[in-house]
């Protein structure tokens, strides 16, 4: 490792195949950091995540976790990002059991505008979730983790992410949108906040949340949240019930769109403060091709990619 960085300790569980690893950068003095991923020089230039994050260092968002730097050290490329003191989000949900809606709203604005701003990019993040939401010790959040992201062409074959986070058509073997797939998983992640719980454990009829939402949601295009929400007796406002309702839509085409989520009723009691920066320069992890899911042919008829 270079000399300016000294490790402090490894990072993530004992089994956890990502080496990440906190560093003190020893000139400032601050703490960063570093992913290592395996490669070779020539192809260093090749690597996604790391072009992805260039571009980020280019067009900054206060709600993104900001690379700092990125070298090449022993077939390794070291991507250095600033460094978050205070956990994930999915840590910090465990030990509060659960939020007031007027708590969720500053933390969902945050992150919501951070998708709109990688969308505005050409980029679907395809992993987001409260483990890929840290927060700072100010107590803001920031987006995470562009390993499985997409830039430019964002149509994606395969199911990846989280199983909880995952859209309908990921389970389909065809092609799909991933920045709408990004906008249902905004949609779990607003329910996990408000909930304390994922709304299902996968979006296939093989769920009974989901069967008893399709099935709902099949008779009354706004039923479906309601339909899961009674049968755990739990209560929300209108206007989150309603935003919920917009984001988890079966078919990708009808989910509202970033701009309208940021400007949806559910975050008009407080201002959007995040900033976009312009400047000169029990989850499981599916990567791969997995079983199709038992739906109706009237829900692949439902279904398009756009």
């Amino acid at each position: 490792m270079r000399s300016e960085y000294e490790l402090v300790r490894r990072m993530g569980a004992p089994d956890d195949q990502t080496n990440v690893s906190l560093y003190t950068h020893t000139p400032s003095q601050d703490l960063v950091v570093i992913k290592k991923i395996p490669t070779t020089i020539d192809k260093m230039d090749e690597n996604k995540e790391m072009h992805i994050n260039r571009v980020l260092q280019k067009h900054k968002h206060d709600a993104i976790v900001e690379m700092r730097d990125a070298f090449m050290e022993d077939q390794e490329l070291c991507l250095v990002f600033e460094y978050c003191s205070g956990g994930d989000l999915l840590a910090s949900l465990q030990n509060a059991k659960s939020w007031a809606e007027d708590d969720v709203i500053p933390i969902f604005q945050q992150v919501a505008s951070a998708v709109a701003h990688l969308h505005s990019l050409e980029i679907a993040h395809c992993d987001i979730s409260l483990e890929n939401v840290l927060v700072t010790s100010d107590h803001q959040v920031k987006l995470c983790d562009f390993g499985l992201a997409l830039i430019d062409k964002c149509t994606r074959f395969s199911g990846v992410g989280k199983l909880y986070y995952m859209s309908p058509e990921m389970f389909m073997r065809r092609p799909y949108n991933a920045q709408a797939s990004d906008r249902w998983a905004l949609g779990v992640l607003l329910f996990m906040l408000l909930t304390g719980r994922p709304i299902f454990e996968q979006a296939t009829m093989k769920d009974p949340n989901f069967k008893l939402f399709f099935e709902a949601q099949a008779v009354d295009a706004s039923s479906g949240v309601k339909a899961v929400l009674a049968a755990s007796n739990t209560t929300l406002s209108d206007d989150a019930v309603d935003l919920l309702t917009q984001l988890l839509r079966p078919a990708p085409k009808d989910r509202l769109s970033m701009d309208l989520v940021l400007s949806h009723a559910f975050l008009k009691t407080r201002p959007v403060l995040i900033r976009q920066r312009s400047v000169s320069t029990p989850v499981m992890c599916l990567s791969s091709s997995f079983p199709l899911a038992h739906l109706p042919l009237a829900y692949f008829k439902s279904i398009t990619t756009m």
